[in-house]
Order: structure tokens, then C-alpha cells, then sequence
């Protein structure tokens, strides 16, 4: 007969699921506080008339570069999802 194997915990539903390494989890947690983000359009300073990203104003010279990037919130959101979990 086949054994039916249960899952106890978060940490079993995480590796049933493939996320069992914090890497994993933290790509996930980046992607999906990325789309969250884009789709709310967060932070507002980050995009221009046209819907358009500003470049980050520590690595562009353009007049309108912003110091509150896109891609912090998704960076921010996955370091936090690798340390904490």
C-alpha cells in the first residue's frame, strides 16, 4: 500500500509546495511585492506622467531621478523575506 504522507507544519507545506529554501521564498516574496506594487503604482514618486519608471537618482543623471526607486519596495520586501523566515 502507499504511505500517505502528512503535512504537521508551515515548514512541510513550504517544502511541499517548492519553497523550501529561504532563497526560494524571498524570489517569491520580491516577485510578488513587485507586482503588488506596479499594479498600485507605489511609490508615486517613482513614475512619471506616462506611467514610465524614474531612473534611481544615485545612478543616473537625469533631472527628474528619484531617490525612492520602483525596485526598492521589492528589494526591501524580499531581503526581509530571507532574513525572517
Amino acid at each position: 500500500m502507499a504511505e500517505v504522507k502528512v503535512v504537521d507544519d508551515m515548514r512541510g507545506v513550504l517544502v511541499k509546495v517548492g519553497l523550501g529554501q529561504p532563497s526560494t521564498r524571498a524570489f517569491c516574496i520580491g516577485a510578488i511585492a513587485a507586482g503588488l506594487a506596479y499594479l498600485g503604482g507605489f511609490p508615486k514618486t517613482s513614475f512619471r506622467e506616462d506611467g514610465s519608471m524614474k531612473p534611481l537618482k544615485y545612478l543616473s543623471p537625469e533631472p527628474d531621478a528619484t531617490t525612492t526607486h520602483f525596485l526598492l519596495v521589492p528589494l526591501i520586501a524580499a531581503t526581509a523575506g530571507y532574513l525572517c523566515t
